[in-house]
């Protein structure tokens, strides 16, 4: 890993390497939707990542500039996030179930330009304050269903977003490339606000610096390999979800996959079988409970075949 990182020492240049390396070959993320899981390959991920952060640039997104980003986890939020990188701005996260108060105060705090929302409920959160969110110049949205009826100027869709992106490639081709080719180990790649259970949340900004090695440390004691599954379904505002979802997979080329919703999480875990598992105490206490209360309603048999295989 050490050797990868002292030539691709960034998110979009790690994502470049990998579409290049694996191209269509390989599954990058899956999202499971209208119940069908939909693959995205290493390529197809790193076209996504190269024209939103083109249309974005086409709409005036400056190096430095803020991207708030809010939704559940889908392959939209890690799509804007890297975009955003390589657009030498900065994206954050906010967590989805974020009242209308906390996501004021963090995209004002931020200094946000662009919002990516997932969906109507959450653009409805920032139209309800964009009188107080002067800054924030567009609001893009990837989910389109029920936003028909919504005919601000400044919202509009991702796959747009992405068009304008195509657009701004051929007028100046090779663009792109030269933004990724300025981004540098130690640039700021992402601002993570804390939870704010004590106060006001507080941005602490991270480099690739921190975010990289954090997952090649853990590859240390912990190695994975681009063969492995992992389920992506913990709050991509957090930086642990960060370290598995984006570090460690543009790192090892796992498989990322992404719940149809947070209630089916654990069917879906069931269907991919994944090799990697990552969550704090809690999750797995919740998860421990869960089977514990199933088992006391199981037959006899199930629950003596439950007590032996306990010790193991």
């Amino acid at each position: 890993m050490k050797e990868i990182l002292q030539t691709h020492d960034t998110f979009p240049k790690l994502l470049a390497r990998n579409a290049q390396v694996f191209g269509d070959r390989k599954v990058a993320m899956r999202e499971k939707e209208f119940g069908i899981w939909q693959e995205f390959s290493w390529r197809e991920y790193h076209e996504h990542v190269k024209y939103f952060s083109l249309g974005m640039v086409s709409l005036g997104l400056a190096p430095g500039d803020k991207v708030a980003i809010i939704g559940d986890n889908r392959p939209e939020w890690v799509w804007a996030e890297v975009a955003a990188q390589a657009a030498c701005a900065v994206p954050l996260g906010l967590y989805q179930d974020s009242s209308l108060k906390e996501v004021a105060y963090i995209i004002d705090h931020s200094d946000a330009t662009f919002v990516v929302a997932e969906d109507q409920e959450q653009v409805d959160k920032i139209l309800d304050m964009k009188e107080q969110l002067p800054k924030v110049r567009y609001i893009v949205y990837s989910d389109p269903r029920g936003m028909r009826g919504y005919k601000e100027p400044f919202l509009l869709d991702f796959g747009e977003v992405e068009n304008f992106g195509r657009e701004l490639e051929q007028r100046e081709p090779g663009l792109y490339e030269r933004n990724v080719a300025q981004r540098k180990y130690e640039d700021l790649a992402l601002i993570c606000y804390t939870s704010g259970t004590t106060g006001f949340p507080k941005g602490a900004m991270l480099s690739f610096r921190n975010l990289l090695s954090m997952a090649a440390n853990l590859m240390e004691v912990d190695n994975k390999i681009g063969k492995d599954e992992f389920v992506s379904f913990l709050p991509l505002a957090w930086i642990g979800e960060q370290m598995m979802c984006l570090s460690s997979a543009l790192l090892t080329g796992f498989t990322v996959n992404f719940p149809e919703k947070p209630e089916t999480v654990q069917e879906n875990i069931r269907e991919v079988g994944p090799t990697i598992m990552f969550s704090p105490p809690r999750i797995w206490e919740n998860m421990t409970s869960t089977v514990q209360v199933k088992v006391m309603d199981a037959s006899w048999l199930k629950r003596r075949m439950y007590g032996w295989a306990l010790p193991v």
